[in-house]
């Protein structure tokens, strides 16, 4: 986010904040960029080109009980940065492994009309030797330096860098300080670094879930943070530390910003061991379909604490059992706290399909929703999709894209979504609108977003000159998947494809509607155990087969009024009924238990 300049000095001191009688130290007040130690802590103010005015106050070190304190101001700037801890330095031996407990007791109240604005522990670190990441976050071949910066966040604007950033893809999420973050990697590409030129680089964030738990006061775990990057695959506890410190920044991208901040409480304590209090970490699968309260409800627990846990679903879903470290199906229930937990409440869908639409910016609302970084939507074309060419339009809700040129691959060029989260045994509904100018065909797919790219879920869709919609329901059979992507590909020939109002619900896999590629009838399909019904259309027979899948046909029979069939002689497993008949063409996927 920022220019840093190395500071090579390698300190001493590994813990702040401690009781001794505080004395001012000798730094004063800074109105340019700088990075000195003052009192045991390395404070550092960066103002991006030297724009418009800054101040930073010097009013804290290791004699202040409150630790590395620092009061600032700025008016015109584009971007400033000001902080306080410790910078180990580029020669650093020291990573999470070796350091011992990090943590950062903060307070501090700060304002700002800048774009992008963020309250919260920064640094750098190093990858270690021959670690180097050799891909993008959307897995095009990249060669990066050993530098990561990374940013726990605990305040921010209406931005979210972590969300927003280059390629930014989704690892997982956990509860630290009480407090469901979210945690993501970013690319930074030819960006000013440690080096003190530009770089690829990769960033690592930790950002609140939900803005109700932003706050300018409290301790954040530091250490915590580290350990779950690393298992939610984030390379980290081997890395060596550059710094960590408590930062402030605000970045406009003009000489328009303008803001104060007070961090009035800075205790940056390393080394040592961590508490013995022990977390309790709540989830819920599928995400959206419920909630979990726990009693008491509080940051870490006293080891073997007694605490209620206690499921429950939203509208059109049910609770159905424990997963993790409490089991059985009975809600409340209770865990005790030898070590630190992670319970997760399973939901089902009672019937039919859920409401959330998991596909972000689908109903297309301007052409923001679509870039090359930081959007929902990107336009894979151009020389890494196989040299494609492609142009997009947003207009009334509708995206154009317009192919001109298609790739090597028949997925080249595509229109794609990263950072989709995907669970295991969970059915899913794609729904979406789509003409083109001249009849053609265009896939769906559901897949891994980096090497080696497993399929999902596929599906291609033969569109005519009349908008029509279009369905595919299909089950989650792979391991969870919280950073597949979802595309849609058009590479199968040029010209103008139009699409809108693309939605993913969870489905109950029990019941689907499909519409009739010709004329927009509608033919339902139901499954109720093993029995199928399927009505069909007045004075119109249809074709019923039943194929697994790996294309073999199991049955096929005509249908020509809504009597059930039984399917009871089949496996369980997942089937495509295709039916056929006059002007009706569809295929709807089922699942057997």
């Amino acid at each position: 986010m920022r220019i840093n300049k190395i500071y090579a000095a390698v300190l001493a001191c590994l813990a702040f904040g401690s009781s001794l009688t505080w004395a001012q130290g000798t730094c004063g007040t800074w109105t340019t960029s700088k990075i000195q130690n003052c009192d045991g802590y390395d404070y550092e103010l960066w103002n991006q080109n030297n724009k418009g005015t800054v101040s930073q106050k010097i009013t804290g070190g290791k004699s202040n009980p409150n630790g590395g304190t620092f009061e600032a101001t700025w008016n015109g700037t584009e971007n400033i940065l000001t902080r306080a801890g410790k910078k180990w330095g580029s020669n650093s031996t020291t990573t999470p492994k070796n350091a011992g407990n990090i943590s950062i007791e903060f307070e501090a109240t700060w304002t700002s009309g800048d774009n992008v604005k963020m309250l919260g522990i920064y640094g750098w670190a190093y990858y270690p030797s021959g670690s180097n990441p050799t891909k993008a976050e959307n897995g095009q071949s990249t060669s990066f330096t050993n530098q990561i910066e990374y940013y726990i966040i605990q305040d921010r604007g209406s931005y979210n860098a972590a969300s927003g950033g280059t390629n930014s893809k989704k690892y997982g999420s956990g509860t630290i300080d009480g407090i469901v973050y979210d945690f993501y990697i970013a690319d930074r590409i030819n960006q000013p670094d440690l080096s003190g030129g530009n770089g690829n680089f990769k960033q690592y964030f930790s950002v609140p879930q939900s803005t109700s738990s932003h706050r300018q006061k409290g301790t954040v775990s530091v250490s915590k943070h580290f350990e779950a990057w690393e298992k939610a695959g984030m390379k980290y506890m081997d890395c060596r530390l550059y710094e960590v410190a408590m930062k402030v920044e605000s970045y406009t991208g003009s000489a328009t910003g303008k803001g104060s901040a007070n961090v009035t409480k800075n205790i940056l304590t390393i080394g040592g061991t961590p508490s013995t209090d022990y977390s309790l970490t709540t989830n819920v699968s599928p995400t959206g379909a419920g909630t979990v309260t726990a009693s008491p409800s509080t940051a870490t627990y006293a080891p073997n604490a007694s605490v209620q846990i206690t499921a429950t679903p939203n509208t059109g879903w049910k609770f159905v059992g424990w997963t993790g470290d409490a089991t059985g199906s009975t809600s409340p229930t209770t865990v005790t706290m030898t070590k630190a937990l992670t319970v997760t409440a399973k939901f089902e869908l009672v019937s039919g399909e859920g409401t959330d639409n998991l596909i972000k910016d689908g109903d297309f609302t301007s052409s923001s929703v679509i870039a090359e970084s930081g959007a929902s939507w990107m336009l894979g074309q151009g020389t890494n999709w196989g040299s494609s060419a492609a142009t997009s339009t947003v207009t009334g809700g509708i995206v154009t894209i317009d192919v001109t040129t298609i790739g090597t691959e028949t997925y080249q060029p595509q229109l794609v979504q990263y950072s989709l989260g995907l669970e295991k045994d969970m059915s899913y509904k794609l729904t979406f609108n789509a003409k083109a100018a001249t009849a053609r065909k265009i896939e769906a797919t559901f897949q891994q977003s980096s090497d080696p790219w497993a399929t999902y879920a596929s599906k291609e869709f033969d569109l005519t000159t009349t908008e029509t919609p279009y369905e595919f329901v299909f089950r989650m059979d792979s391991a969870t998947d919280l950073a597949s992507q979802f595309a849609f590909n058009f590479g199968q020939a040029t010209g103008a494809v139009s699409i809108s109002d693309v939605k993913l619900v969870y489905s109950s896999g029990t019941t689907s509607i499909s519409r009739n590629v010709a004329n927009g009838s509608i033919v339902f399909v139901s499954l109720m155990g093993r029995n199928l019904s399927i009505l069909p259309i007045e004075g119109t027979p249809l074709q019923v087969k039943l194929v697994d899948v790996n294309g073999k046909v199991k049955t096929n029979f005509k249908v020509e009024n809504t009597s059930p069939v039984s399917l009871s002689g089949l496996s369980a497993g997942r089937y495509y009924v295709e039916i056929s008949g006059k002007g009706v063409k569809q295929t709807t996927a089922i699942m057997l238990k």
